[in-house]
């Protein structure tokens, strides 16, 4: 028996299929659309992210030449009395790390160099000039804020050291390296080290050193940011945000570890008294020879 298809059937499948065309004609545009509204939004994002990390990337690159800190002499070191932080002692207003120099004075053997003389740091005063200078007692330490060693050294000599400034009884010289900026991602050690010369421009030597005491008692962790850093500052009475989102003393800190380097100080904490490295187990000990030995007692 023959089938037969009836006009309106025919006519009923074939709406449906022009119905179905122009449904999935619309859904491809739809899905075309979409699709080149996720490239868009896509290339934004990525133009976007490389635009911050260019501009990161300039903000952090650190010039070769810088600004002497007014808190610093031109060999970088913070020199703290009884009297105060000594301020604009610089020979020269500006630092290259394309210009480091080399000192050629000695320090007696001590007991790491197999009785032979060493290089003693540029700007220090020699052991026989200082038995006579009629100052008190110099002590000259180079340190990073993310040493554990020198927190160490921090938590067993800090209280002794800070009282003897505020004496008269010896004035202190902080260096402060980068040798641990590798241990974070952040290049703590030298921020930290800038800071250092922005807040001793504005406190006391007591205020000062009791901001040092806190930056060594966070080592350890990881690093702070500048805005944490800067928080520990402002309890001190120092406003110091500005200098270190502008790095404004990272080349001074570069040109203290390059000269450093140059004059064979090799790790931290290296300190010397009046021109004497320490190398013995008791600083106490070491220091107060040295002032009594200067006062002829």
């Amino acid at each position: 028996m023959a089938s037969s298809t009836s006009p309106r059937s025919s006519e009923a499948r074939e709406k449906a299929r022009q119905i179905a065309a122009k449904q999935s004609k619309g859904a491809g545009k739809k899905s075309r659309l979409w699709w080149q509204i996720g490239v868009v939004v896509v290339l934004v994002l990525i133009i976007g992210i490389i635009a911050a990390v260019y501009t990161h990337n300039k903000k952090s690159e650190i010039p070769d030449a810088g600004p002497v800190p007014a808190s610093a002499n031109q060999y970088g070191g913070i020199v703290v009395t009884k009297d105060g932080i000594k301020k604009d002692t610089s020979d020269v207003d500006e630092r290259d790390v394309n210009d480091v120099k080399k000192s050629s004075e000695s320090a007696p053997p001590d007991d790491e160099s197999n009785g032979k003389e060493t290089t003693l740091p540029l700007g220090m005063t020699t052991s026989e000039d200082s038995k006579k200078n009629g100052e008190p007692a110099r002590v000259t330490t180079f340190q990073d804020y993310n040493c554990v060693h020198c927190a160490e050294f921090e938590k067993a000599n800090g209280d002794e050291i800070k009282q003897k400034v505020l004496n008269g009884d010896i004035t202190l010289e902080i260096r402060n390296l980068n040798f641990l900026d590798q241990e974070t991602s952040t290049e703590y050690s030298s921020r930290a080290a800038a800071a250092a010369y922005s807040v001793a421009d504005q406190v006391s030597p007591e205020k000062f050193l009791d901001w040092q005491q806190e930056m060594f008692s966070h080592q350890g962790q990881g690093g702070m940011s500048n805005k944490e850093i800067a928080k520990i500052a402002d309890k001190y009475g120092a406003d110091i945000k500005d200098d270190l989102d502008n790095n404004k003393y990272r080349p001074m800190v570069n040109v203290l570890v390059a000269e450093s380097k140059k004059n064979d100080v090799q790790g931290t904490p290296t300190t010397y008294v009046d021109g004497r490295k320490f190398t013995g187990q008791s600083f106490p000990d070491f220091l107060n020879g040295i002032i009594k030995d200067k006062s002829g007692q």
